[in-house]
C-alpha cells in the first residue's frame, strides 16, 4: 500500500534546533511505497548524523545510522558516500520484527557535540589511608601549625609487589576533619614551574602530566608514607624502596626537595617489605631512622639477619650536609638468643625489632622496641635515659608540650593483624604511669598523628575495619578523632572517611543501562554501585559479581558470584535472581579471568538475544558466546584449554591475548574486541612524541562478523588478526608497560552503542573519542582533572569536561558516561545537536 507522509518540524525552543537551515540543503522528507519508507534529505557540508525510529512514546524501536557525511572515510551502511542521502525502512524493529507502538517517526540528528552534565558517585571522603597491598599499615596522617589535617589517601583497590606506585591522593581537612582541597595531584590550573614531582608533557596550552605506570594513575612518585610531624613547614614522604625522602612544601609554592637516606655506595640490605620509620629533631636538622634492618624472608633465628644491619639499630642522618649518610646512634639491647628466643622478623610480619619512633621538644628519642616490651628514651648524645614498659610498642607520639606518651601496641603477626591498643603514658621509665586506655578495631592506629594546636590534644588515627562479622576480610578505612581530656582517651567521631556507602571507592568496569538510564560501576571485586544518570542518585546492589553487562530488559548479567571465575548470573532490574526460561536457573555456564587489582577480567556483553559474549582467560584468551538457553554456541574454531577446564571448547575468537581483551557486541551481532597495541601509523599528538606512556599502553579494538576471527600473538603481543573487518586504534590504558611483573590487569572498558557508534576511553591523554562504526571522529572530549575539577562552574573550572584518569566509557540515547578512576566518579557529558528534526513515518 502506498503511504502518504507529511514533514513535521519540531521547533524546540533552544538555539540548536533552529540551526537545520544551516546544516541542511534538503530538509529530512519521507515517502512510502508498499512496505518501504524513504527518507531522503541532503547536508551543506561534512556532518554527523544520526538517524532512529522512534514510536509513539518517542521511544527508539530502530536504529537506523549514525556517521559522519564527507569524512576521512565513507559513512557507515546505509549512509552513502556524499552529502546526500536515501535511507529505507522496511518497518521493522532492531530484533528484525515488525515495529509495534506507532505512530512512528523518523528522527534525524546532525552535529554532534557534548557539554559537561554532572558528576556521579564521587567523594573526597572516599579511600584507604593504611592499605598497601603485601605491605604493613602505613603512616598516612599529618597535621600543620593551624591544626589542618593532611591525608595521604590511596584509591580502594587491590593488587600485588612493592612498586611504591599505587593511585594516590594528598587532601587536606579542617581541624574537624571537613575537606578543604587536594593538594595532590596538582589541579590543572598549577603553574608548570609548580609542578613538583610531576612530569608535564609538552601539549599546547595544556597541563598534562605523563604516567609512571599503565597500572594505575601515577603523576608522582613521592613515598608510599609520610612522616606524622611536619619538617620546617613541609610534608616528608618517606619512599623505603628507593630509600629517599621527599619534602613538600604546603605554603602554595610546591617546592620539592629530595634526600637521599643511603646512597648507593652504602651497600644498604634491606628489604622492600619494610618500611623505614623517621621522626626530626625539634629544630629540624637531624633525622633519626628506624625498622632499618637486613632481615630474612622467613627469619628463624638472628644469624638469618645481616650482621651489618642488624635489627634494632636507629640510625641519625645530618640532613643540614647534603653528602652526609646515615650514622649509627644506638642499638636496642636485645636479649640472648640461646637463654630467650623471641619472634624473628619476617616478610609477613614486616617488622623489626625497633618499630615506631618520635621526637619530644628536649631532642629525646622515643623508640619502640617489640622485643623488649617497652619504650627506650634516648638522649641527643645517644645515651639510653629511661625504658618505660609497655606491651607490644608498634607506634608512638610524644607530646611536645607536656612529655606524655601515646603508644599504640600492636602484636606482631604473620597472619592478620590483630587489633591494637592506644595508651596514654605520663612520666618516663620507674616514673611512668598509664593515665588511660583505648581498644582500637582492625588495623586502626596504623596511621597516626598529633595535633597539639587547640585546646586540648587531638589524635588522629586511621586504619581498616571489617563491618561484616561473616566476612572479617572485607574492610573499609576509617578515620578517628579522638580527645585527650586529661585522664580520658575520647572518640569524638569516626565518620570521616567512607562514609557515604553509596560513594564510588574506586572504578575498575562500568555498564549501561541505556533503557533505564542506569549507570553500573564495579571495583575490581564484590561491590556494584548503581545510579541514576539523570539525578545521580545511587546504591549499592546485594550482588556480588567482578563485572556486569546489560542486557534485553534491563536484566543484569554478572561475571562470577564474587569471584575472577565462577559461573554468569543473571539478575533482574530488581537485582532478584532471574532464572533462565531453558533452565529455571540463573546460573549457567563457566568464566575464568585472574587474581590481581582485586579481580582482574576481561570482560563480557550481552546482545539483544540475551546472547552472552565473554572474554574468556587470563594471558592467553578466547571469546567464547553462551545463548539464551544458557549453551555454548558453537564455532567452527576450537579453543584449547587446560584438562581442568574440560578441554576444547568452540569460540568466537581464539588466540586472543588477555593484555586487554574488553568485548562488546552489536546490533548486528559484530564482535568488537579490544588487543594491546596499535597500527604504526597511528598519529601521536602534540606532546606526547617521546612519551613512554603512549607508546606502550594503548590498544586497538578489532571488528569481527557474527562468524568470529583469530588472533595470532607471540609472547602475548599481536602480530595477525585474521577475520577482522575494520579496526579503531587508540584505546587504554592496557597494563603492561612499567607493571609489576608486567600485569595484565588494567583493561578499560569501550563501548558500542546501537547505532554501531563506538565510545573509546583513552587515560593516557584524558581524552574519549567517539567515532562513528567507519573510524570517523565524531567528537573527542576531556582534559586532565583532580577532584576539584568540578565543572565549569566549580573552583577549578577548567578543562569544561575533567577526566583524571577515564578508562570506561558507555553512552545512552542521551549522555556519555565515563569513569575516572583517579577521581573515583562517574562524569556524565550531555549530548548535543545543532539540529534535530522529525518527520512523521507511519508503515
Amino acid at each position: 500500500m502506498t503511504l502518504i507522509r507529511s514533514l513535521l518540524v519540531l521547533l524546540c525552543l533552544t538555539s540548536p534546533c533552529y540551526a537545520g537551515d544551516r546544516i541542511f540543503n534538503e530538509p529530512p522528507r519521507a515517502t512510502g511505497k508498499d512496505d518501504q519508507t524513504t527518507l531522503t534529505f541532503a547536508v551543506k557540508e561534512a556532518v554527523d548524523v544520526e538517524i532512529a525510529v522512534l514510536d509513539g512514546k518517542g521511544r527508539i524501536v530502530r536504529h537506523m545510522a549514525a556517521g559522519v557525511l564527507g569524512g576521512k572515510n565513507p559513512p557507515p551502511a546505509p549512509l552513502q558516500a556524499g552529502l546526500t542521502q536515501k535511507i529505507l525502512w522496511d518497518g521493522k524493529n532492531d530484533l528484525g520484527k515488525p515495529a509495534q507502538g506507532g505512530p512512528f517517526q523518523f528522527r534525524v540528528r546532525a552535529g554532534t557535540s557534548v557539554q559537561f552534565g554532572r558528576l556521579i558517585g564521587d567523594s573526597p571522603y572516599t579511600g584507604s589511608v593504611v592499605s598497601m597491598p603485601y605491605r604493613a599499615p602505613v603512616n598516612g596522617l599529618v597535621t600543620d601549625s593551624e591544626g589542618n589535617l593532611y591525608v595521604l589517601m590511596m584509591s580502594a583497590v587491590g593488587s600485588h609487589g612493592n612498586s611504591g606506585m599505587w593511585p594516590w591522593h594528598l587532601r587536606k581537612f579542617d581541624r574537624d576533619g571537613n575537606y578543604l582541597k587536594t593538594v595532590l595531584p596538582y589541579p590543572p590550573s598549577t603553574r608548570p614551574d609548580k609542578a613538583s614531582g610531576f612530569r608535564l608533557l609538552g601539549v599546547p596550552d595544556q597541563f598534562v602530566p605523563s604516567l609512571y605506570t599503565s597500572l594505575y594513575p601515577v603523576f608522582a612518585v613521592l613515598g608510599n608514607e609520610v612522616v606524622p610531624r611536619l619538617h620546617n613547614g613541609q610534608i616528608a614522604f618517606v619512599r623505603s624502596e628507593t630509600r629517599q625522602m621527599n619534602f613538600l612544601s604546603i605554603d602554595g609554592s610546591n617546592q620539592l626537595k629530595t634526600t637521599t637516606m643511603w646512597p648507593t655506595e652504602s651497600k644498604l640490605k634491606y628489604p622492600n617489605w619494610l618500611d623505614i620509620q623517621t621522626a626530626f629533631s625539634p629544630d629540624g636538622r637531624y633525622a633519626y631512622y628506624a625498622n632499618v634492618a637486613g632481615t630474612a624472608y622467613d627469619g628463624k633465628q638472628p644469624s638469618d639477619i645481616d650482621g651489618d644491619w642488624p635489627q634494632g639499630r636507629i640510625y641519625r642522618h645530618d640532613l643540614t650536609q647534603e653528602d652526609a649518610v646515615p650514622e649509627k646512634f644506638f642499638d636496642l639491647t636485645l636479649p640472648d638468643w640461646e637463654k630467650s628466643k623471641y619472634w624473628m622478623p619476617s616478610a609477613w610480619d614486616k617488622k623489626t625489632a625497633s618499630a615506631g619512633i618520635d621526637v619530644d621538644a628536649k631532642g629525646n628519642v622515643l623508640v619502640c622496641d617489640l622485643v623488649n616490651h617497652q619504650v627506650v628514651e634516648i638522649s641527643p648524645q645517644g645515651k639510653q635515659l629511661s625504658a618505660t614498659p609497655v606491651p607490644w610498642p608498634d607506634r608512638v607520639l610524644v607530646s611536645r608540650k607536656t612529655g606524655d606518651l601515646y603508644v599504640i601496641s600492636r602484636k606482631v603477626s604473620r597472619g592478620y593483624l590483630p587489633p591494637a591498643t592506644l595508651t596514654k603514658i605520663t612520666g618516663r621509665g620507674k616514673d611512668a604511669k598509664i593515665v588511660a586506655e583505648m581498644a582500637l578495631a582492625g588495623t586502626i592506629g596504623g596511621a597516626h598523628t598529633l595535633d597539639e594546636t587547640g585546646k586540648m590534644p587531638v589524635l588522629w588515627l586511621a586504619g581498616n575495619v571489617s563491618l561484616d562479622k561473616k566476612a572479617p576480610e572485607v574492610t573499609v578505612s576509617k578515620l578517628v578523632r579522638i580527645e585527650d581530656r586529661g585522664a580520658q582517651l575520647v572518640v569524638t567521631s569516626d565518620q570521616f572517611l567512607n562514609r557515604d556507602a553509596n560513594a564510588i571507592g574506586f572504578v575498575a568496569y562500568m555498564a549501561v543501562d541505556r533503557e533505564a538510564e542506569l549507570v553500573y560501576v564495579t571495583r575490581s571485586g564484590t561491590v556494584i554501585w548503581r545510579y541514576h544518570g539523570e539525578t545521580g542518585k545511587g546504591e549499592t546492589l546485594p550482588i556480588n559479581a567482578v563485572d556486569v553487562a546489560i542486557g534485553p530488559g534491563g536484566d543484569i548479567y554478572a561475571w562470577g558470584t564474587g569471584s575472577w571465575h565462577g559461573p554468569i548470573a543473571r539478575y533482574g532490574r530488581d537485582g532478584e535472581p532471574k532464572p533462565l526460561e531453558a533452565t529455571g536457573k540463573h546460573l549457567f555456564g563457566y568464566l575464568s579471568g585472574r587474581a590481581g587489582r582485586g579481580q582482574s577480567v576481561c570482560g563480557l556483553d550481552v546482545d539483544l538475544k540475551g546472547r552472552v559474549y565473554a572474554t574468556f582467560g587470563s594471558n592467553d584468551c578466547h571469546v567464547r558466546v553462551y545463548d539464551e538457553k544458557g549453551e555454548l554456541v558453537d564455532f567452527p574454531r576450537r579453543q584449547k584449554i587446560g584438562e581442568m577446564l574440560k578441554g576444547d571448547v568452540p569460540a568466537a575468537v581464539t588466540g586472543a591475548v588477555g593484555y586487554g581483551g574488553s568485548v562488546r557486541v552489536d546490533h548486528a551481532g559484530n564482535l568488537y574486541l579490544l588487543q594491546q597495541g596499535v597500527p604504526k601509523d597511528f598519529p601521536v599528538p602534540a606532546g606526547f612524541e617521546k612519551d613512554e606512556g603512549y607508546r606502550n599502553s594503548l590498544g586497538t579494538i578489532y571488528k569481527f562478523p557474527p562468524t568470529g576471527g583469530e588472533v595470532k600473538a607471540v609472547n602475548h603481543t599481536v602480530k595477525e588478526v585474521i577475520g577482522s573487518v575494520a579496526k579503531y586504534a587508540g584505546c587504554g590504558p592496557i597494563s603492561r608497560w612499567n607493571a609489576v611483573g608486567s600485569c595484565a590487569c588494567t583493561r578499560p572498558r569501550f563501548d558500542v552503542d546501537g547505532f554501531g557508534r563506538l565510545y573509546i576511553p583513552n587515560a593516557i591523554t584524558f581524552s574519549v573519542s567517539m567515532r562513528d562504526n567507519a573510524d570517523n571522529e565524531i567528537v573527542s572530549f576531556g582534559g586532565y582533572g583532580n577532584y576539584d575539577c568540578q565543572g565549569p562552574k566549580s573552583k577549578e573550572p577548567t578543562p569544561a569536561i575533567p577526566l583524571g584518569w577515564p578508562v570506561t566509557a558507555g553512552a545512552s540515547d542521551r549522555f556519555i558516561y565515563v569513569g575516572d578512576a583517579l577521581n573515583h566518579r562517574v562524569v556524565r557529558v550531555d549530548k548535543k545537536y545543532a539540529a534535530e528534526i522529525t518527520v512523521k513515518a507511519i508503515p
